[in-house]
């Protein structure tokens, strides 16, 4: 059984080629692990809440990814609003609401 292959993007096709060496596959590793603690932060956590204040982390750390300035501004306010008492109440409500859909 063979591993799927690695899709990469135009700036990493850019930077190593179409084909990567051992060091560039770690390198490239390296600069997305964060990826890996994200979603162990996400699978520990029991509060939906607070499993939303972690895609909210996540989603700050994939805008600054880019080099657009408005996707790290949006996702700075999102994070911000989402943080407040007023944004738990709102994720807290949708989360009734998604389970009451059920």
């Amino acid at each position: 059984m063979s591993m799927p292959n690695y899709q990469g993007t135009a700036d990493e096709y850019a930077k190593f080629g179409p084909m990567l060496n051992v060091w560039q596959q770690l390198q490239l590793l390296s600069q997305w692990s964060p990826l890996i603690g994200f979603g162990q932060r996400f699978v520990n956590e029991i509060d939906p809440y607070r499993k939303s204040l972690v895609v909210s982390d996540l989603a700050e750390w994939l805008a600054s990814k880019t080099n657009a300035q408005t996707d790290d501004r949006l996702v700075q306010l999102l994070a911000e609003v989402l943080k407040t008492p007023q944004g738990e109440n709102l994720v807290r409500f949708l989360l009734l609401q998604a389970e009451a859909a059920k």
